[in-house]
């Protein structure tokens, strides 16, 4: 599984999403990767994707995992 989650907020969501990560594996989930997305709205662009670049790279490293596990 790899777990995304994001929102307007600075947050990113970090109250479901950490529970996300504790409670999925519980019911037999494999989580590979997580990655949460804060202040949506600033760091997101239509047409590129993730424009922060500190996030493009930690969403990169995640993806990687899952993709790597999925091999």
């Amino acid at each position: 599984m790899f777990l995304l989650a994001t929102s307007p907020g600075a947050r990113g969501g970090a109250t479901v999403f950490e529970t996300a990560k504790n409670t999925f594996p519980r019911m037999g989930a494999k989580l590979i990767a997580a990655f949460s997305l804060s202040s949506f709205y600033d760091n997101f662009e239509a047409n590129s994707g993730i424009s922060n670049p500190k996030l493009k790279e930690q969403f990169e490293t995640e993806l990687k995992k899952f993709t790597e596990d999925l091999s």
